[in-house]
C-alpha cells in the first residue's frame, strides 16, 4: 500500500519515525534528507539522498528514477533567503514567485503541494500512513471540567480559529477573558516561555494550539510534543487545547502518563466548520 512513496524529511523526529515505521512494513520508499533541517545520518539505513531545498531539479529526477508515485512531508521548513535557496531554474521558475512576494507559509505550502502534483506525484498526509500519532477527541489528564470552563474553552476556541485564517501561527495563551500571547515564527516553546514573564504568567489559564481554519491537512499540521508539555507544567496553564485527529502527538504514550503525574488537562477537541461561521466543538 505504501510502495513508491518519498518522504521530504525536514527537522525533528518525526520523518525517521515514518521511515522506521514503512521498513517495518516492508514498504519500497526512499527518504529525500534536506540538507541544513534534516540529519542525513539518521537515515543511512534506509534509500536516501540528501540535497539541498533548491535542488527542485535534482529532486524530481531522483523521485522518476525511483518510480515514486506519492510523497509525503514529514518534519519543519523555515522559508528560506533568495540566498540561501540558491536555486536551480527548475526551482527559480517554479516557487520564486510565491515564496518571496510576502506570501504566507500556508499558500507557500500548498502551491509546493500543487507543483509536486502537477509533476505526477500523489501528495498524501500523515493519516493517510499511521493514526498512531494523533489523539482521538476527548478529555486526557483530570477529566472533570466544570460547565463554565468550558463555555470560556469554547470562546477562546473560537477567538483562536479566527486568528489561524490570518495564517501567522497555530498557538496562543490565553488568560479566562482574553488572548495574552500569540504564536510567531519563533516557535511554540518561545511563545511559553514569553508566557512565564509575571506581566502573563498570573493570568495564564489555557493554551491552545490547532490547525488553520481552511489548512490543507496533508502538510504542516500543529504538532505537540513532550517537552512542550514540560514547559507547560512549569506556567499556571490549566487547560491545554489540541485539534482531534489533526495534531501530531510525539512520544503520546509519554506525554499521556506525564498528564496523570502533573494535574494538567488535555481537551482533544474535535473542531467541526459548519460554514457561515456555525463552528461546533466536540470533546467526547
Amino acid at each position: 500500500m505504501f510502495d513508491n512513496t518519498a518522504i521530504i524529511a525536514g527537522s525533528g523526529k518525526l520523518p525517521f519515525k515514518i521511515a522506521t515505521h514503512l521498513k517495518k512494513l516492508n514498504s519500497k520508499f526512499i527518504v529525500l534528507s534536506i540538507k541544513g533541517f534534516s540529519n542525513i545520518t539518521l537515515y543511512k539505513n534506509f534509500n536516501s539522498y540528501s540535497l539541498r531545498m533548491g535542488e527542485g531539479s535534482k529532486a524530481i529526477k531522483i523521485l522518476k528514477k525511483n518510480k515514486i508515485k506519492k510523497i509525503i512531508f514529514l518534519g519543519a521548513l523555515d522559508r528560506p533567503s533568495l540566498a540561501d535557496l540558491k536555486p536551480d531554474l527548475w526551482t527559480l521558475f517554479k516557487v520564486f514567485k510565491f515564496i518571496f512576494f510576502k506570501k504566507t507559509d500556508d499558500v507557500i505550502l500548498r502551491n509546493v503541494a500543487r507543483i509536486f502534483e502537477n509533476e505526477g506525484f500523489k501528495v498524501i498526509g500523515l493519516s493517510d500512513i499511521t493514526q498512531s500519532f494523533f489523539l482521538k477527541e476527548g478529555i486526557y489528564g483530570i477529566k472533570k471540567i466544570p460547565k463554565n470552563d468550558l463555555k470560556i474553552i469554547n470562546k477562546l476556541l473560537k477567538k483562536t480559529i479566527h486568528w489561524t485564517t490570518k495564517d501567522l501561527g497555530q498557538s496562543i495563551i490565553a488568560s479566562k477573558d482574553q488572548i495574552l500571547l500569540k504564536e510567531d515564527r519563533k516557535g511554540t516553546n518561545n511563545l511559553i516561555n514569553r508566557s512565564m514573564n509575571k506581566k502573563y504568567s498570573k493570568n495564564s489559564y489555557i493554551f491552545i494550539k490547532i490547525k488553520k481554519l481552511h489548512q490543507d491537512t496533508r502538510i504542516d499540521l500543529p504538532t505537540f510534543g513532550f517537552d512542550t508539555l514540560k514547559k507547560l507544567v512549569k506556567t499556571n496553564i490549566k487547560y491545554i487545547i489540541l485539534n482531534a485527529d489533526s495534531t501530531v502527538i510525539m512520544d503520546k504514550q509519554k506525554i499521556l502518563n506525564y498528564l496523570k503525574k502533573s494535574n494538567k488537562t488535555l481537551l482533544s477537541v474535535d473542531i467541526q466548520n459548519l460554514g457561515n461561521n456555525n463552528i461546533i466543538f466536540k470533546y467526547e
